[in-house]
């Protein structure tokens, strides 16, 4: 019977080499979770405890409030988004978020500023676009990111 053994350096080496490139890809990814693109809170008298929605490169987080230092966190990859509508009127505006998870009743978020809920719409709409066309946006610079995002996001004919 013949026994194959590989030399230890090599060995040692490539995983060595391969730990190093996983640690770097890491590192890029959570730099990227960093970069917040958008943050937008709801307004205080109509919520009594703001919840806020923050955009990054990688996810969106909801949180939820419901009291003083309670809140439900949900995050969603950017992957995982199918559509995001958005109900506005002369102040205040809705965003739903359909996703993977929430395709029955969507995550919904009210009392928004007018502006921000139509930006976050955008915003989400553009990276919905890209992903589907497998665009990296990993290497843009945020305010291109941001510019290239609301302009992909906005409706032929949009009245808002």
């Amino acid at each position: 019977m013949l026994d194959i053994v590989a030399p230890e350096g090599k060995c040692n080496m490539a995983n060595s080499e391969s730990a190093i490139k996983s640690e770097q890809e890491l590192t890029d990814i959570t730099d990227d979770a960093q970069d917040v693109l958008m943050r937008a809170e709801t307004v205080f008298p109509f919520t009594l405890f703001p919840d806020t929605i923050t955009i990054d490169r990688i996810k969106v987080t909801v949180a939820k409030r419901s009291f003083f230092r309670v809140a439900e966190v949900i995050s969603i990859q950017i992957e995982d988004f199918l559509n995001v509508e958005v109900d506005v009127g002369p102040y205040f505006g809705s965003i739903k978020l359909w996703t993977r998870f929430f395709t029955v009743k969507p995550l919904t978020i009210h009392y928004l500023r007018r502006d921000d809920a139509i930006t976050i719409k955008k915003i989400l709409q553009g990276y919905i676009i890209a992903r589907n066309r497998k665009i990296d946006c990993s290497s843009v610079p945020k305010n291109e990111l941001l510019a290239l995002l609301f302009t992909l996001g906005e409706d032929a004919e949009s009245d808002t």
